[in-house]
């Protein structure tokens, strides 16, 4: 038996439409027209209402998603004062155990400067407290937080990574990139049960915003092994959406790999779910504007400017590569040769350059995917273009981290960043994505603040509204290795769709 979804209105284009649906995929969508339908068939009447495909996430963070609804939310605060405050007060109420936050913004602050361990310490010295950053590459950690990571005034940066120290050379609480991990790993960790808790609600809360597949970029950032367990899990238990994971390199090449069978084995029984596929691999080569940790060419405003710039080909660069050069490449050629999809993230303009080098050494650089490329010069777009690979955009990232990119950058300079209108010109295949949890990922967010850039950011690089929404369908679709069974509503796809009361290209 059928269901026939008459009366709607197709919401790219206004055209009266009707669809048919059977065991989960779309049969038929057309023009509506008059019909005598097959006995039994149910028939849903939509009232003139606009359809669309459900959005897809395509690049995210499932599981941090889910564990962060339980963390303390910093978001709110707008100064050093009310972030102390808030943690303050946050430690009163609930004493136990480790105090983790999320959301932390020195770029909210007047003057920008971060807060310290002794400002933390103030609060409690033996309670660990942690404040993970906006970006997800730092954190703020008191010294309770750093013992328990075994981290002292002896202990080196880790490659790829920094422990700031003051002017004395001491710790002063701020952890950057690998040494932000370090710390990030030393906290308790979720049973597979309670993982698999955070991965429903995170699929809840998005199934509510009309997002019916999403993309986990950095599983493994916690347990590989149980993360792995937990999504078959949920898989098997049911959820509202359908999951994508990229497996982070080092935990499936690095010296603490799994266990090439024990791997195999969890990547066959994840992909044996009907809702679940592990998709690629995962390299980060650089880290984010607003922590300036994303390796740039020139100079972040809040660099000081009497440090010394490493230069490269005589241009200065700033900011933190996680590899070296030669090091990413070696990487991105090892995750190449599994056959897998490889996704690279690369937010400043010299981490792109070096991107695109090592994708160009593959024989199928089409295959790949750069996600962020927030900073890009017409020869990067062009040469975009001629690699071929697929590039991920987050909009929302404008409407949310704006003020913190131009303290960073510059207003003018920020004012070019995501270049949606002439990536689209370039050919190059453009997806939009949230990044959650660094935003809070509404898609319509990202739809808006695509086709109609907030004041300060460039309104060249406005698209439209249609191409905007088919960012967040069918090219997400296509990037995450599902074109031709989602995103589309076209016959065989997955019947995965919204209802809205609304015309999209008329009041989005």
């Amino acid at each position: 038996m059928s269901k026939q979804y008459v009366n709607f209105r197709w919401g790219l284009t206004g055209e009266l439409q009707e669809m048919e649906v059977a065991n989960g995929r779309v049969v038929s969508r057309r023009p509506s027209a008059p019909q005598t339908w097959p006995a039994g068939d149910e028939i849903v009447d939509l009232q003139g209402k606009y359809l669309l495909p459900s959005f897809i996430d395509a690049h995210c963070h499932i599981l941090p998603t889910g564990l962060d609804l339980n963390k303390l939310h910093l978001g709110p605060a707008r100064s050093r004062e009310e972030v102390l405050q808030m943690v303050r007060e946050y430690h009163a109420a609930q004493p136990e155990g480790w105090l983790l936050a999320v959301h932390y913004n020195q770029t909210k602050f007047e003057g920008g400067v971060h807060l310290t361990r002794a400002d933390l310490d103030k609060i409690s010295s033996i309670r660990p407290i942690l404040l993970g950053h906006v970006n997800g590459h730092a954190s703020l950690a008191n010294t309770a937080a750093l013992a328990a990571a075994g981290v002292d005034e002896s202990t080196p940066d880790p490659s790829g990574g920094v422990y700031r120290r003051d002017v004395e050379g001491k710790l002063d609480g701020l952890c950057l990139e690998h040494a932000h991990e370090q710390v990030q790993r030393s906290k308790p960790m979720e049973s597979t049960e309670g993982m698999a808790s955070a991965i429903v609600a995170a699929g809840e809360k998005m199934a509510a915003l009309g997002i019916r597949c999403a993309s986990d970029m950095m599983t493994g950032v916690f347990d590989l092994e149980r993360e792995l367990e937990a999504y078959t899990l949920v898989a098997q238990m049911g959820c509202p959406i359908h999951m994508r994971l990229y497996l982070q390199w080092r935990n499936v090449f690095g010296p603490r790999a799994l266990p090439e069978g024990r791997l195999r084995h969890l990547i066959e029984d994840a992909n044996a779910q009907e809702s679940v596929r592990v998709q690629g691999i995962k390299i980060f080569s650089d880290g984010g504007i607003s922590s300036a940790t994303a390796a740039i060419y020139g100079r972040f405003l809040s660099t000081d400017p009497k440090v010394p710039l490493k230069q490269v080909k005589g241009v200065d660069t700033d900011g933190q590569l996680i590899y070296s050069p030669e090091k990413l490449s070696r990487m991105f050629l090892t995750a190449h040769e599994t056959g897998m999809q490889v996704s690279v993230h690369a937010i400043g303009d010299y981490a792109t350059d070096l991107v695109l080098d090592a994708m160009a050494q593959t024989d199928e650089p089409s295959r790949h995917r750069l996600e962020h490329a927030m900073i890009l010069s017409d020869s990067q777009i062009e040469r975009m273009s001629e690699v071929g690979c697929y590039c991920t955009f987050q909009p929302e990232f404008l409407m949310a981290l704006g003020p913190a990119y131009q303290k960073q950058l510059g207003c003018e300079r920020a004012s070019k960043l995501i270049r949606s209108r002439s990536v689209l010109d370039s050919g190059v295949r453009l997806s939009f994505n949230s990044d959650r949890p660094i935003v809070a990922g509404d898609p319509w967010n990202g739809i808006r603040t695509a086709s109609n850039r907030p004041p300060g950011f460039d309104p060249a690089e406005n698209c439209t509204l249609e191409e905007a929404i088919l960012a967040y369908t069918a090219s997400a679709a296509d990037v995450n290795g599902d074109r031709g069974e989602m995103g589309t509503l076209l016959p065989g796809t997955l019947a995965h769709f919204q209802v809205l009361e609304k015309d999209p290209l008329a009041d989005c």
